[in-house]
């Protein structure tokens, strides 16, 4: 009789120790880790497949927010949130770390791009130079310089080459973004825009670009990346940002049409 009411004693017991185990196990076992990004929106088509790329090998998921340089930054301090800031400019970068949204000792220079002038496939207004976009007639389309590096720049190119009134009375809208700025042209809702040059191959039949002699240009796009100073797991952003600046991923910049290599800007900007 004793031996069997200890039978029936023990036997619980032994579920519950094996419940507390398997329970101990779950709550200990690493979950999946995330990584915020504010990017400038001209890095979209590299940073969308070296996210990827880091997501397969690190199991981290790569959450990325997109647009302008100034705008994704002033984002990311408002929402004092984000692990990696991508600007288009060392200015940018620079605003970041006076402002200190990221730690100045992680910057790296991961890309380089060149303004050009975009048009459509192939250039229906016949457009060839900088003084082709005064031209009677042709409907110009820049980004908004209040918060992209390219807005900044076209004004400022158009101004060097003492066409900035002329070329103002055909530019009929400000997009957002660079990105934004292509699907005009490749809809045909504008004739030319002053665009990143590697955007030809996202659109490589429906679009054209022409490159300005280096000493037409007021500066180029230096991409830059950094840890954010809201950074909830360094370690991590760390990675990020050594996986991006690795052969493999300088790689996917390059075949992308981005500039990687500094002795190869200088043919297009001295």
């Amino acid at each position: 009789m004793n031996h069997r009411i200890q039978r029936i004693v023990i036997v619980p017991i032994f579920l519950v120790l094996l419940a507390l185990i398997i329970n101990f196990n779950i709550s200990c076992s690493p979950t999946q880790s995330k990584l915020s990004v504010f990017a400038a929106a001209g890095a979209k088509p590299a940073l969308d497949k070296i996210g990827q790329k880091f997501e397969e090998k690190y199991g981290t998921t790569v959450e990325i927010s997109y647009g302008g340089g100034g705008e994704v930054l002033n984002q990311m301090i408002l929402s004092h949130s984000g692990d990696i800031y991508v600007a288009p400019e060392q200015s940018y970068m620079e605003t970041a770390a006076e402002k200190q949204a990221i730690y100045p000792e992680t910057i790296e220079s991961i890309a380089y791009m060149i303004p050009v002038i975009a048009v459509r496939k192939g250039n229906p207004q016949n457009i060839l130079t900088l003084a082709d976009l005064a031209s009677p007639g042709i409907q110009v389309a820049v980004t908004r310089p209040e918060t992209t590096l390219l807005g900044k720049y076209a004004p400022e190119i158009f101004s060097k080459a003492g066409l900035a009134e002329a070329i103002g009375k055909n530019i009929v809208t400000e997009a957002v973004r660079p990105d934004s700025l292509l699907t005009m042209l490749v809809m045909g809702q504008v004739d030319a825009g002053i665009i990143w040059h590697f955007y030809q191959l996202q659109a490589p039949d429906k679009i054209e670009i022409i490159y300005l002699a280096p000493e037409q240009l007021t500066g180029i796009g230096e991409m830059q990346i950094a840890v954010s100073s809201y950074s909830q797991n360094k370690k991590i952003a760390q990675q990020f940002i050594d996986f991006i600046t690795s052969a493999n991923g300088q790689e996917v910049f390059k075949n992308l049409g981005y500039l990687v290599d500094i002795e190869e800007v200088s043919r297009y900007w001295h």
